[in-house]
């Protein structure tokens, strides 16, 4: 009892004190300033022997909370955009070319999850997107603290992975060349290293074909393949079907086969899963799941069946999201019995010209499609 107690006080305060920790750790500058400048707020900065009123104090106090939240937002943003625009400018771009607009983006994103019969365990994952646009070539430059490729593919499906194969501090950074397009098929191709020693170099190469097979089915095939020198090859093949179950695409079915190959672990992982994607309102984004997972390793075949169903909000403006899941699974490790879960998820994007939309789920297009849609 005395645990589910301290569960359920952790699931309570999580986004308050997620809050408080960033905006607390945040440059504060700006709205130092900002206030200095402003007559009617002098009296809140500075000691102050008599106050108005208890009534006038608590209507303004929710508005310097957001102020407060906004200016720390976009001085971390400004921040990011600043050094995003000056190594472009400093690596790539010529004395005598036009600036171009910088999309380089911080992502920070904090995750707990709780099981009955399983314990609480939390991710905490930093994601940065360097923008060059003055580079010839689509090369974006990449920093991840907690690569995935090596999770299951299970929770790579399911959008659970979190690294956990990855010691702490092996963050990865490298360049990748995207979006190369070679007839029908479109391309990434990472190349890297672990930013730590030994130097632990790594290549990635993803092949994507979209397809209309019919007026209402769209497949999408993806395949992977990575290397990194201190853990071998790995393979991960997907397919997947998209049908609109709605004219305006806000409803969308998905099914997904895939299977995974790790040189070191030396088996076969597989995932078959189905999704109905949900775009209740402009804020708010339902996802149903249910799937079962295998792998040949084991005598016991099946590894997992799950269902799941997924609530996504856009808290604040375009850049502060929660997200809660609550999940039944019947896992190998529990000998099929039945273990409900919950995951709280909260995510913060800083970015000065990228559109972010966590809630978007689209029907990929063919390259010819998104060829002219671009122009």
């Amino acid at each position: 009892m005395k645990t589910l107690n301290h569960t359920i006080r952790f699931y309570l305060s999580l986004p308050l004190s997620l809050c408080v920790f960033y905006t607390a750790t945040a440059n504060a500058a700006p709205l130092a300033q900002n206030s200095l400048d402003k007559n009617q707020t002098e009296t809140s900065v500075l000691p102050q022997t008599t106050t108005p009123s208890n009534d006038t104090n608590d209507d303004n106090t929710p508005y310097k909370m957001k102020q407060w939240i906004d200016s720390s937002q976009q001085s971390m943003t400004d921040s990011v955009h600043t050094v995003g625009e000056y190594i472009d400018q400093s690596l790539t771009k010529d004395e005598n070319e036009a600036e171009l607009t910088n999309r380089s983006y911080l992502r920070i994103r904090q995750r707990a999850i709780y099981s009955y019969r399983g314990k609480l365990e939390n991710d905490f994952k930093v994601y940065f997107k360097l923008d060059l646009p003055h580079v010839k070539r689509d090369w974006k430059l990449i920093l991840d603290s907690e690569p995935s490729d090596y999770d299951s593919l299970e929770s790579k499906q399911r959008g659970i992975a979190s690294g956990s194969k990855t010691q702490n501090g092996d963050t990865v950074g490298g360049f990748r060349l995207q979006d190369a397009q070679f007839g029908n098929w479109s391309s990434d191709f990472d190349i890297g290293i672990k930013l730590k020693f030994p130097i632990d170099p790594f290549v990635k190469a993803r092949l994507t074909r979209v397809d209309n097979v019919s007026k209402n089915w769209t497949t999408q095939l993806e395949q992977e393949v990575f290397y990194y020198h201190s853990k071998g090859f790995g393979s991960l093949t997907q397919l997947s079907g998209f049908y609109a179950l709605t004219s305006d695409h806000k409803n969308i079915f998905r099914a997904t086969t895939s299977a995974q190959y790790l040189q070191e672990d030396d088996k076969w992982e597989l995932v078959q899963q189905f999704n109905v994607y949900q775009r209740a309102t402009e804020r708010d984004l339902f996802e149903y799941s249910m799937g079962i997972s295998a792998d040949t390793d084991e005598m016991k075949e099946i590894t997992n069946y799950w269902v799941s169903a997924e609530w996504k909000r856009r808290v604040y403006k375009h850049w502060l999201y929660l997200a809660a899941r609550p999940q039944l699974e019947f896992p190998r490790d529990y000998n099929y019995h039945a273990n409900l879960g919950i995951m709280i998820e909260l995510e913060m994007f800083f970015s000065k010209n990228r559109k972010i939309d966590e809630l978007g789920r689209y029907i990929p297009k063919p390259v010819k499609q998104r060829n002219l849609t671009e122009q």
